[in-house]
C-alpha cells in the first residue's frame, strides 16, 4: 500500500512526483525531500556561486539543506531534493533516482554475465 502525500501548505492530496500543488488556490512549489522522505515545500537557502555550484534549498518540513536532483535539473521527470554535503557538488541524485540507478546497474551487470556465460556454453561448429 502506497503512502498518501499531502501538500504541506493546503493539505490537498498530491502525487509523489508533483512539482506544483494541484490546488488552483495554493499552487505551492513542491519537492520530495531525501532527508524526511515526504513531499515538502522548499525555500532558497543559499545561491550557488560559480559554474558548478548548485543552489541550496531548505526543506519546509525537516528544515535540512538539500539541492535539486541532477535528473530534475536536466529536465527529467523528478522532483527530488538530494542531500547537500560539504563538498562542492554535493550528492548528485535524490534518494529515488539513486535507487533507480542501482537497479539499472544490477540489471546491466546481470544480463552482461548471462551473455558472457551464454557465449561460453554455445556449441562450437
Amino acid at each position: 500500500m502506497s503512502k498518501d502525500y499531502k501538500c504541506p501548505a493546503c493539505q490537498n492530496n498530491v502525487d509523489r512526483a508533483a512539482t506544483v500543488c494541484s490546488n488552483p488556490v495554493c499552487r505551492a512549489d513542491l519537492a520530495f525531500c531525501s532527508h524526511c522522505f515526504d513531499i515538502t515545500t522548499y525555500l532558497l537557502a543559499e545561491k550557488g556561486e560559480g559554474r558548478f555550484q548548485r543552489d541550496k534549498f531548505k526543506c519546509g518540513r525537516c528544515e535540512r539543506i538539500g539541492v535539486k536532483c541532477l535528473n530534475w535539473l536536466a529536465g527529467g521527470y523528478c522532483n527530488g531534493l538530494a542531500r547537500a554535503t560539504e563538498n562542492k557538488l554535493g550528492k548528485p541524485l535524490c534518494a529515488n533516482c539513486n535507487s533507480r540507478v542501482g537497479e539499472v546497474g544490477r540489471t546491466v551487470i546481470g544480463w552482461s554475465l548471462v551473455g558472457a556465460f551464454g557465449g561460453l556454453l554455445k556449441p562450437r561448429k
